[in-house]
C-alpha cells in the first residue's frame, strides 16, 4: 500500500511540475490506455460468457462466404455438412447463419423447441410488402400472432367455411375448362392460366363476388403480384450486409414500395366498397346471405373495437399474403 501511494505521489509530482500542456497530454494518454484496456476486458469477458458456435468455413470480412457459395448453394451446403457435421455456421455477408442437416436436429428445433425458433428474420422486401411485418407468416410469435391465427382457423379455415366455398372453386374450374376449349389450336400459357384460376378462386373466398375483373384491375393485379413475387425471390445485398441497406444498391426497396402502393390501392378500393355496401344494408341482410368471406369476417371484427380486433393494416396484410401465397403455389405447380 505504501508503494502504491509512492507511485501515485510520483505521478502527481510529474503532472504538477510540468506545464499545463504536458499535464493535459499525460492525462489524455492515461485515459486512452484505460479505455482500451476496458474494451479489451469487456470483449474477452463477453466472449467467454457466450456459448461456443458450431464449426464452419472461414469467411471474408464484410462479404462472408458469399463469394464462394456458387450458383447452387444447396449443393454447397450439402458438402459443408459432410465436412463440418450436421450443424455448422456460415456467414452470408455479415449475417451469421446456423444450418442443420439431420432429422434429429430438425425435430429438436421445429417440434420440441418450436417456440424458441418460431420468430422470423424477414428481408427488406418482405418487411415492406407485409406492411411492416403485420401478417401471419412473418410476424413474431406473440399474442398478436396467436390472435390472427385464431381468427383464420375458427372463422375462415374451418370445415364448414371450406364446404360453403366449394361452389366458388367448382365454378372457377369450369370457367377455366371452357376457356381452354375455346382456344383449341392456339398456344396457352399454363403458368398464367393456373395463376388466373387460383387467383379468382382465392379472390372469391376473400371478398366474395367482388372479383378482380369487377374491380377493373384484372391485368394490373396479375402483373403487380408477379412483380412482387419476383422481388421477394430476388437476392438482395442489403439483406446480407445491413450496413449497406440505406444505399439500396439493387433498388429492391424502391421497387417494392412502388408495387405495394399499387396493390394497396386495389385492396383499399375493395375494402371501401365493402364498407359502403355494408352501410347500405342491415346486419340481418348480411347474415341472410349465409357464409361470410374473409373480408367480411375481418371487417366485422374490426368494428367491434376490442383488444383482439384486427387493425385495418393487419386486414390488408392478411389479404396481401393470401395472394402472394397463391402465386407461390401456382409457380411451384408449374415448376414441378
Amino acid at each position: 500500500m505504501v508503494q502504491l501511494n509512492n507511485h501515485v505521489s510520483w505521478w502527481w509530482d510529474v503532472m504538477m511540475s510540468g506545464n499545463k500542456d504536458e499535464s493535459y497530454l499525460l492525462v489524455l494518454v492515461i485515459t486512452i490506455v484505460i479505455v482500451i484496456l476496458a474494451i479489451l476486458w469487456y470483449k474477452s469477458s463477453s466472449s467467454n460468457a457466450a456459448p461456443s458456435l458450431p464449426p464452419g468455413p472461414r469467411s471474408l470480412p464484410i462479404v462472408g462466404f458469399l463469394p464462394f457459395l456458387g450458383s447452387e448453394p444447396h449443393k454447397q451446403f450439402t458438402k459443408m455438412a459432410e465436412t463440418y457435421g450436421p450443424i455448422f455456421k456460415v456467414y452470408l455477408g455479415s449475417q451469421l447463419n446456423i444450418l442443420i442437416s439431420s432429422p434429429e436436429l430438425a425435430k429438436e428445433m421445429f417440434r420440441d423447441q418450436d417456440e424458441n425458433f418460431s420468430n422470423r428474420n424477414p428481408g427488406i422486401a418482405t418487411s415492406i410488402i407485409s406492411y411492416g411485418v403485420q401478417d401471419l407468416v412473418w410476424s413474431d410469435y406473440n399474442s398478436t400472432w396467436r390472435n390472427l391465427r385464431k381468427i383464420l382457423v375458427q372463422e375462415v379455415l374451418n370445415n364448414k367455411s371450406l364446404q360453403e366455398t366449394g361452389s366458388f372453386r367448382r365454378d372457377e374450374v369450369r370457367k377455366t375448362i371452357k376457356n381452354v376449349f375455346t382456344k383449341i389450336g392456339t398456344n396457352i400459357s399454363i403458368n398464367e392460366l393456373s395463376f388466373s384460376t387460383e387467383a379468382n378462386v382465392l379472390t372469391s373466398m376473400i371478398w366474395g363476388n367482388s372479383s378482380v375483373e369487377e374491380a377493373k384491375d384484372g391485368g394490373q393485379f396479375h402483373l403487380t403480384i408477379s412483380k412482387i413475387f419476383g422481388l421477394l425471390t430476388k437476392p438482395n445485398v442489403s439483406d446480407f450486409i445491413p450496413s449497406l441497406a440505406w444505399l439500396d444498391l439493387q433498388g429492391v426497396a424502391r421497387d417494392m414500395k412502388r408495387e405495394l402502393q399499387r396493390m394497396d390501392q386495389i385492396i383499399t378500393r375493395i375494402i371501401n366498397n365493402r364498407i359502403e355496401s355494408n352501410s347500405r344494408r342491415s346486419k340481418d341482410a348480411v347474415q341472410h346471405e349465409g357464409k361470410k368471406d374473409l373480408l367480411q369476417v375481418l371487417l366485422e371484427l374490426n368494428d367491434q373495437k376490442t383488444a383482439t380486433s384486427p387493425s385495418m393494416t393487419q386486414i390488408k396484410a392478411l389479404i396481401m399474403v393470401r395472394f402472394i401465397t397463391c402465386r407461390v403455389i401456382s409457380t411451384n405447380k408449374i415448376s414441378s
